[in-house]
């Protein structure tokens, strides 16, 4: 019994819900209700008081990053009281500051993390870079670099490039792993599961840490 908030307005979380609530429903769960956050008259107050009527077990918040604000209403409203999962758009400092106590929990899955990999060098040689720990945004740039370059030194056209990036042959080593994508044209890659702990390493209080497989 999952109650799932999106953007119907957003092209990443509509596909972000529909994946979701295919995955939810070929485990033998059930969709309760879908709220749209990008809707004027939004109110997670009212959104909270019908999704408890519906016997509700866990919220999914499916937004973007337009709107994470009322997607952190929802988090604070539901005061750790039901099991909360998440895109990979929660996935910002300022779900720490402002969820804080209430977000601790929070399922969040993400591309990749830096204390996921220990068969990565990357992690490393990023902080002899930059000098601080780097996201996933930074690692998935990284690696969309990489499958580029690879693909170029390949056969440097337009046309040939992008038929070399979708080639079942085609791979290449990145930091999170062998880079290979689907006919797709979607990364072939796991994602990583992160949760939301109390911290004394960040000055805010709280951090995103990897779950154990």
């Amino acid at each position: 019994m999952v109650a799932v908030f999106f953007n119907s307005q957003s092209n990443y979380s509509q596909s972000l819900k529909s994946e979701f609530v295919t995955a939810v429903s070929l485990g033998g769960g059930q969709i309760t209700n879908e709220f749209d956050l990008s809707k004027s008259d939004f109110s997670a107050v009212k959104s909270y008081e019908q999704l408890t009527k519906q016997n509700t077990q866990v919220i999914m918040l499916a937004g973007d990053t337009s709107t994470l604000d009322k997607a952190l209403q929802v988090v604070q409203i539901n005061q750790k009281r039901l099991p909360l999962l998440a895109g990979d758009d929660i996935y910002t400092l300022k779900t720490l500051e402002i969820g804080r106590e209430q977000a601790v929990g929070m399922i969040i899955t993400i591309p990749w993390h830096i204390s996921g990999d220990y068969k990565s060098d990357f992690p490393q040689k990023s902080r002899q870079l930059w000098g601080a720990d780097v996201n996933w945004r930074s690692a998935m740039s990284y690696d969309a670099t990489l499958a580029l370059t690879a693909a170029i030194a390949r056969n440097p056209t337009r046309e040939n490039i992008q038929q070399t990036l979708s080639s079942p042959d085609f791979s290449t080593q990145g930091a999170s792993g062998t880079i290979r994508f689907l006919p797709s044209g979607d990364r072939n890659t796991s994602v990583q599961i992160v949760k939301i702990v109390p911290s004394k390493r960040l000055n805010v209080g709280y951090e995103f840490v990897p779950e154990s497989p």
